[in-house]
């Protein structure tokens, strides 16, 4: 069985914020915490409570076991092996879950594109320039400076995911 100890775990919550091009201060602020706890983590000074491993697990879709141990194999969906029924039914929740999102992506995308074209019908002359590049970018950074600032590292994570898979 495997040991647990701070320096490997930091060496794979370092590997887990790497692997998702965030700094220290992005992925703190992606669970609710600071950088400096973070570094110290990953410099393996301190350990994480259960609470902070299941909010990294939670937050990044890796298994409390995987951040742990390093192994995503010991931890295995549930999957009741006395009955075909609730195979079946387990099944059939995953296959509706799918199906939703699906949908939900789909009603998102074609609502998005009636947005993009009414506002292509509005501001088609507004933004055409080098005065009108010059002017949405403005817009945008005025929008940005309202919102929270975990709202702007999330949407900083999600361009660099969108970036790589492109």
């Amino acid at each position: 069985m495997n040991d647990w100890n701070k320096e490997d775990f930091g060496i794979r919550l370092k590997k887990l914020r790497e692997e998702r091009g965030l700094s220290m201060m992005a992925f703190g602020a992606a669970i609710g915490t600071s950088a400096s706890r973070i570094k110290d983590w990953e410099k393996g000074k301190n350990a994480p409570s259960a609470a902070w491993v299941a909010k990294i697990s939670e937050r990044f879709n890796v298994t409390t076991d995987e951040l742990i141990l390093g192994n995503s194999k010991t931890s295995k969906p549930f999957k009741s092996t006395g009955s075909a029924n609730v195979d079946m039914l387990y099944d059939k929740l995953r296959e509706n879950v799918i199906s939703d999102i699906e949908t939900q992506e789909q009603e998102q995308t074609s609502h998005t594109d009636e947005l993009y074209a009414e506002l292509d019908a509005i501001h088609k002359e507004t933004y055409r320039s080098g005065k009108g590049r010059k002017r949405a970018e403005i817009e945008m950074l005025a929008i940005l400076t309202e919102l929270p600032k975990k709202e702007v590292l999330e949407l900083l994570e999600l361009a660099r995911l969108k970036k790589r898979w492109l």
